[in-house]
């Protein structure tokens, strides 16, 4: 659309400004707003802080980085200096991210939007000051870095700020509401509404890329992949382990968190070389592969690692009145799926 062609006076400016040290940083803050990290992260909450909170903030992971792509797509603006053909000499990036990202659409910025979101929720759910100063700051300089890059307009930044605070905002107002939805569902239900929610948002996204079965459609389905994997893994955890994320010596939480990434990757892994095996290229039976990998890594996170944690004597398990407040609300989703 000529109409969101934004203006380059910022970034241009940005760029004038750059120094070595600057863009190492600002290299390092964009880091920290890619869904890479927002995993990482996740996964640290829920074997060493609040399992719950970690479940959350990975659906909203799936629905920010989901409605970024649909916008993206939808309002069709190129990145800064892509229409011209300069952007390898002007972005601050390496030349192959520069390949990938000069692919994808600018408005609105997923990093901004992204970081606006998960951020902000995490401040509303952590009351600790230093966690809220954090959050305030990582909100900001991730925003920052992506102008200073090259890679996105000013007018990109503050769109994606105000979406993903948006969302927070609905996420907030409605936890408990849309948890005593899903609480009320049973097990199949939810696995059910996990696949066809994947199924819809695959259409929609699909169609939006011309039903080409690359770029950030494959996204798209890893992110929906994750979560239906989430959705299994859950229930599982709590039934055969229900472990306590919050207790534990420092190293028995760094031990957890070390075997949980390992589990993710290992499944990662042995999905990307099944693809290869496979050669699938940009096709249905990849992006099948991609969803049912990311699932498995999610269950594999969820469910197979607390498994090994209560195997290894890392954790323990949660204290009765927790373990009493989940049997009622899996009691709750078995009356519900029975009526």
């Amino acid at each position: 659309m000529a109409s969101w062609q934004f203006h380059l006076a910022f970034v241009e400016l940005l760029a004038r400004h750059r120094t070595p040290l600057l863009t190492d940083f600002f290299t390092a803050m964009s880091a920290m707003g890619s869904e890479v990290f927002y995993f990482l992260l996740i996964v640290l909450l829920y074997v060493a802080w609040d399992k719950r909170l970690a479940v959350r903030l990975s659906f909203l992971v799936l629905v920010t980085s989901a409605s970024n792509t649909l916008l993206k797509n939808l309002i069709h603006n190129p990145r800064p200096f892509v229409s011209d053909g300069s952007y390898r000499e002007r972005w601050a990036v390496s030349q192959a991210q520069a390949a990938q990202l000069a692919a994808e659409y600018s408005t609105p910025s997923g990093h901004a939007m992204g970081a606006g979101c998960f951020y902000s929720y995490l401040y509303a759910s952590i009351p600790r000051p230093w966690v809220r100063i954090a959050a305030v700051l990582l909100i900001l300089l991730i925003g920052f870095s992506r102008p200073y890059l090259g890679v996105h307009y000013g007018e990109d930044i503050l769109l994606g700020w105000v979406l993903g605070l948006g969302i927070a905002l609905i996420a907030v107002q409605s936890t408990s509401a849309m948890q005593e939805f899903w609480v009320r569902r049973s097990f199949v239900l939810q696995v059910s509404l996990a696949v066809a929610g994947s199924l819809v948002l695959f259409a929609a996204s699909a169609a939006q890329n011309g039903w080409r079965m690359s770029g950030q459609l494959q996204g798209v389905v890893a992110y929906a992949g994750f979560f239906t994997g989430v959705v299994i893994g859950c229930p599982l955890e709590r039934r055969w382990v229900g472990f306590d994320a919050s207790r534990g010596s420092v190293a028995e939480k760094a031990m957890r968190f070390l075997i949980g990434n390992g589990l993710i990757s290992f499944v990662l892994i042995a999905m990307r070389q099944g693809i290869e095996i496979t050669g699938a290229s940009d096709s249905v039976l990849r992006l099948a592969m991609i969803y049912l990998g990311y699932a498995a890594a999610a269950i594999a996170g969820i469910f197979g690692a607390p498994w090994v944690f209560m195997r290894m004597k890392l954790a323990e398990t949660e204290a009765a009145e927790s373990v009493m407040r989940d049997s009622q609300e899996q009691a709750g989703g078995s009356e519900a799926g029975g009526s």
